[in-house]
């Protein structure tokens, strides 16, 4: 499989193999995955956020007309697209169940267990809190910074928010799936995730044409997803599989 850098915005070509764009929920979970497909020198792997007007993200690539034989994203984004047209003829199969989680400096030793309170006293104490460009990002701006009368927060894109975390001296608590935020546990304090009162589901999903000429290799790929080594792979990585 021929790795493509996270950040470019290559454009699918026409060829046989199966071209699937993933959201960064999914990325880290679907790289093992692949690693244990057989049949991975046929996956051509591109990347972009669920939201968000990224040149690479997902809404942008679907305006463009580019084409991808699957996607992996937020189901929210699902929706949205659908109303919009940007999407047609598609099925939709929901993969996994994500939270949102987050992270502070590697040092600071943050006592939470997950109680309202202790959450929204971290928030405060916060001098700059980082959000991700998508849909975590979206619910956080929405509809839980509103409430707590939260302003001091910045929209982070084209960065994993735990790598702006660990490098940036300015931020001191970042917010993000966390799938996407565990590959980092090892330069940032993973804390936790939301408290229950607080929590949202995201499910993503992955989408795909019936009519695709490549629907046996589609097939064969979500056979392979279904089976118990990759729902080990997906808890793994800090997700609920539903597929």
């Amino acid at each position: 499989m021929k790795k493509i850098d996270i950040t470019s915005n290559i454009k699918p070509k026409k060829n046989t193999d199966l071209n699937i764009l993933t959201s960064g929920a999914f990325a880290a979970p679907l790289f093992e995955i692949l690693k244990s497909y057989k049949k991975n020198k046929t996956i051509k792997l591109f990347f972009g956020s669920s939201f968000g007007n990224a040149k690479n993200s997902v809404p942008t690539r679907l305006e463009q007309k580019q084409v991808f034989d699957i996607i992996f994203l937020s189901a929210d984004a699902y929706d949205q697209f659908k109303k919009k047209k940007l999407i047609k003829l598609y099925t939709k199969v929901d993969v996994v169940d994500s939270e949102i989680g987050f992270v502070v400096k590697k040092n600071n030793k943050v006592i939470y267990n997950y109680n309202p309170f202790q959450f929204v006293q971290l928030i405060k104490q916060s001098k700059k809190i980082a959000i991700a460009a998508s849909a975590s990002g979206i619910y956080l701006k929405q509809k839980i910074f509103p409430k707590l009368k939260v302003n001091n927060y910045h929209v982070i894109k084209g960065k994993r928010i735990a790598s702006v975390i660990a490098e940036d001296k300015t931020f001191d608590l970042g917010f993000q799936q966390y799938s996407e935020l565990l590959p980092y546990e090892n330069k940032v304090n993973l804390v936790g995730t939301l408290p229950t009162q607080l929590k949202k589901r995201f499910i993503f999903s992955l989408i795909y044409q019936m009519q695709n000429k490549k629907i046996s290799k589609i097939d064969q790929f979500l056979s392979f997803l279904k089976t118990k080594k990759v729902s080990s792979i997906i808890k793994k990585k800090g997700l609920t599989p539903l597929i």
